[in-house]
């Protein structure tokens, strides 16, 4: 009986370091179905054209320095239809870790107080 307990403790163990250890990928597919990665807006500023996506043809990419409404900065990979659709504004992306849900234009007036100091550095 003891020995099927410590069985059944290990296998929980395990569990729960390998659910830890998803938190600290960076892989799009997991981090869009692991509950333990939280939901966020991330802003950032485009600057000139997107360049082509390598990953998937006809379609290109921004890599930005997002920052939350905290102040925390993040690198975040966008993929959009044209080149010049998003050049030079401001941008609010939902992500969760580094899968992006959404991207809408925003104006720099929405964009909250901390995020909108690190983003003009």
């Amino acid at each position: 009986m003891k020995e099927l307990l410590f069985k059944i403790a290990g296998v929980i163990v395990v569990l729960i370091i390998a659910f830890w250890g998803l938190t600290f990928t960076e892989n799009e597919i997991i981090d869009r179905y692991n509950p333990l990665v939280k939901e966020k807006d991330v802003y950032a500023l485009t600057k000139g054209p997107a360049e082509p996506d390598p990953d998937y043809p006809r379609r290109f990419m921004y890599m930005l320095n997002g920052v939350d409404e905290s102040g925390n900065e993040s690198e975040i990979k966008v993929g959009i239809a044209g080149q010049t659709e998003y050049q030079d504004t401001y941008i609010k992306v939902r992500v969760k870790g580094s899968h992006v849900f959404s991207l809408e234009e925003v104006k720099e007036s929405d964009i909250p107080e901390k995020a909108k100091e690190k983003i003009k550095k």
